[in-house]
């Protein structure tokens, strides 16, 4: 069985990279430069993909809002107000949707 050491491999085993000597840190870059860790994945969503989820979030915060103005206006403020705070969170998704999938994504996990 033949073995690649990583620099996930290294890291394992040498720990906390804080706590590592100058050799050390010498090794772990030529790991690096020898079999350097493969490149992150594409993001899931397009630039494009995310402009029509933040339209679509904001469409959705428009109808929320109108229907949130009709109930205020004929006195149901508790209704009112559940559609207020959802036509909120639509404009929030759409902000987050606007900047593309990495900012959205962190924006639906609460990072």
């Amino acid at each position: 069985m033949t073995r690649t050491l990583t620099t996930d491999a290294f890291r394992d085993q040498h720990g906390d990279p804080a706590t590592w000597s100058p050799a050390t840190l010498d090794s772990y870059q030529v790991i690096g430069d020898i079999a350097p860790p493969p490149p992150p994945p594409p993001p899931l969503y397009n630039h494009r993909e995310m402009q029509a989820e933040a339209e679509a979030w904001q469409a959705s915060a428009a109808g929320q809002q109108r229907l949130a103005d009709e109930l205020a206006a004929k006195g149901h403020t508790i209704a009112a107000g559940i559609h207020q705070r959802g036509a909120q969170d639509a404009r929030q998704h759409a902000e987050a949707a606007r900047l593309g999938w990495p900012h959205y994504e962190a924006f639906l996990n609460g990072w």
